[in-house]
C-alpha cells in the first residue's frame, strides 16, 4: 500500500510548524530582540521544523510512536505545545534552573526517546541563542534531556517508578549548583533551595501526570477501536446515512467476526474493525478497494485494519492474515445468507447447508493458502458459524 499524506495528520503538522513559528516569535519578543534577528531565527525554525517532520514521519512508519503506523500525531502536537510553554515560562528563571527534564519527560512519554531529544534541543539551543545563555547552561540542558528520557522510559515500570523519582529530585537538586560553581567556582546555596523545588514539581508530575501520558500512548490503538466501532463515530454514522441495509450488514460481519476471533485466537479489535468497515468503499464506489483504503488513511484506522480492507474480497490480494481470513470468510457468507429469501432460510437444515457449502468453497478455492489460517481454525469457525443462530439478527 503507498504511503500518502491524510488530511488529520497534516492539520497536526501544520499545527506543530504553527506552534515552532509562534514559540520562536514569541521568545524573540520576550528577550526584546529585533526583527532582523527574529528573521534569523524564524529560519532555524523552519529548518528544525523540516527534519523534525522527517523524524516523526520516520518514527511513524518503523512503529515507533504509540507502536501504531498510522498515528495522526495529535499527541505529538499537544506535547510540543506544552513542551514550548514550559521552556517560554521559564526564561526568566535564574541561569541553570530550567526544567528541561519536564520537556523530555512529556515528549518520552507521548512519542519517543528520539523525539524527545530533537524537540528539547531545538527548544533549548533557541533559549539559550536568543537569551545568550552560555555554553554550560547548554550542556546541563543536553544532560537534563538525555537523564529525562533515560528515566522516562524506566518509570514506566511500576516497581522502578520511585527511584526513578527520586533520580529525579536529585538532579534537580546537584545540577544547578554543580554547574554554577564549575562555571564561577564558587557555591551558590540558593541554587539547592530552588532545585529543590523544581525537583519536587518534576516529581509529582513524573508520579501524577507522565506515567498517565505513557498508559494513554500505549493505549491509543486499542482507544482507536473502541472509538470507530462506536455508533456516534462520524464515519459509522455516514455508513448509516448511506444505508440501512449496508450498516446492518457491517454490523452483523462485525459482531460474527468478532467472535471467529475469539475462538481461534486471532486479534478480536481487528476483526471487529474491519468487519464493520470491510465494505466502506461503498460510500465513495468503485473501485471499491482503493475508496475503503483512501478512506481508511483519512480516518487514520489502525494499520491491522486497513491491511484487511486492502485484501476486500481477494480482489487486489488474497487474505495475508488470519484477520483478514476470518473476515473475508464472515463477509462472504452473511453477504450470502441475506441475498437468500426468508423461504429458503426457513429451515435450520437450509442454512446450515448453505453455511457448509459457502465456507467450503471459499477453502476449496485456495482463498485462504496464504493467511496462516490452519485447517484446525478453519473448522473450528465453521462449526460456530454453523452452531450461530443470530447471523442475521
Amino acid at each position: 500500500m503507498r504511503e500518502r499524506y491524510v488530511a488529520k495528520r497534516v492539520i497536526n503538522l501544520l499545527l506543530l510548524f504553527l506552534i515552532t513559528a509562534g514559540f520562536t516569535a514569541a521568545l524573540c519578543q520576550l528577550q526584546g530582540l529585533y526583527a532582523d534577528e527574529l528573521t534569523g531565527y524564524l529560519f532555524l525554525a523552519l529548518m528544525f521544523f523540516v527534519l523534525f517532520v522527517y523524524v516523526l514521519e520516520y518514527s511513524r512508519a518503523e512503529g515507533k510512536i504509540a507502536d501504531n503506523r498510522e498515528t495522526d500525531y495529535s499527541k505529538i502536537s499537544a506535547g510540543f505545545f506544552a513542551s514550548a510553554l514550559i521552556i517560554l515560562l521559564s526564561v526568566r528563571l535564574p541561569e541553570f534552573l530550567k526544567p528541561v527534564i519536564l520537556v523530555a519527560l512529556i515528549m518520552t512519554a507521548l512519542g519517543s526517546q528520539m523525539i524527545a531529544v530533537c524537540t528539547g534541543l531545538f527548544l533549548c539551543a533557541l533559549m539559550c541563542l536568543a537569551g545568550g545563555g552560555s555554553a554550560q547552561e547548554m550542556v546541563l540542558c543536553c544532560l537534563a534531556l538525555l537523564f529525562g528520557c533515560m528515566l522516562e522510559l524506566t518509570a514506566e515500570r511500576a516497581h522502578l517508578r520511585y527511584w526513578c523519582a527520586a533520580i529525579v529530585f536529585a538532579l534537580a537538586v546537584m545540577l544547578p549548583g554543580i554547574f554554577y560553581y564549575l562555571t564561577y567556582r564558587e557555591v551558590k546555596l540558593s541554587l539547592f533551595l530552588f532545585g529543590a523545588v523544581e525537583g519536587a514539581v518534576e516529581v509529582i508530575f513524573l508520579l501524577l501526570v507522565i506515567t498517565q501520558l505513557a498508559a494513554a500512548k500505549h493505549a491509543e490503538v486499542s482507544d482507536l477501536f473502541a472509538d470507530i466501532l462506536d455508533e456516534s463515530y462520524p464515519m459509522a454514522r455516514e455508513l448509516l446515512k448511506f444505508s440501512r441495509t449496508e450498516y446492518r450488514h457491517a454490523r452483523r460481519v462485525s459482531h460474527a467476526a468478532a467472535k471467529c476471533a475469539e475462538i481461534v485466537g486471532a486479534d478480536r479489535n481487528v476483526c471487529a474493525a474491519a468487519g464493520f468497515y470491510y465494505r466502506i468503499g461503498i460510500i465513495e464506489g468503485e473501485p471499491l478497494v482503493e475508496s475503503g483504503i483512501r478512506i481508511a488513511r483519512k480516518e487514520c484506522f489502525p494499520e491491522g485494519v486497513i491491511g484487511v480492507i486492502s485484501e476486500y474480497n481477494g480482489e487486489l490480494a488474497l487474505p495475508s492474515t488470519t484477520e483478514s481470513a476470518i473476515v473475508h470468510m464472515v463477509d462472504g457468507l452473511i453477504k450470502k445468507l441475506e441475498v437468500l429469501d426468508s423461504q429458503t432460510m426457513s429451515s435450520e437444515w437450509n442454512q446450515d447447508m448453505v453455511i457448509y457449502q459457502t465456507l467450503n468453497d471459499f477453502s476449496a478455492m485456495g482463498m485462504y493458502d496464504k493467511s496462516g489460517l490452519s485447517m484446525n481454525m478453519f473448522l473450528k469457525i465453521r462449526e460456530y458459524l454453523v452452531k450461530e443462530e443470530k447471523l442475521l439478527l
